[in-house]
């Protein structure tokens, strides 16, 4: 049951971030959208998209939200960081930016269990 659970936050977190993605290449091909608000929203989509699917396993599991959510969030980080190792392109930053995923993926779980109906 609770790998249902992950795939099903797996498939709506990868839909989220094409749909982003998408959205974003528009803004940027129609020049509504450049420069470093661009990158400011290409870094946020994956953060957000992380966000909602940690935050229905915290709603599916019944007790510790935010080890949920760090193992739901571990899987996303090892994803980004297997591309990244693939296209050479790893720094300290992506480390920062992962230790985020981590604790806003920990803070929907927590958020998603106490949202929970009982």
């Amino acid at each position: 049951m609770m790998i249902t659970n992950y795939l099903k936050s797996l498939i709506i977190t990868s839909l989220t971030i094409l749909l982003g993605s998408l959205l974003i290449t528009l803004f940027n091909y129609f020049n509504i959208l450049n420069g470093l608000l661009l990158e400011i929203i290409e870094s946020i989509i994956p953060i957000i998209a992380i966000f909602v699917g940690s935050y229905l396993i915290g709603k599916s599991s019944s007790k510790k939200g935010y080890i949920e959510g760090i193992k739901y969030s571990s899987i996303w980080v090892l994803i980004f960081l297997i591309i990244n190792i693939i296209a050479k392109n790893i720094n300290l930053l992506d480390f920062v930016y992962f230790i985020i995923m981590i604790l806003f993926s920990a803070l929907a779980s927590m958020i998603g269990i106490n949202r929970k109906k009982e």
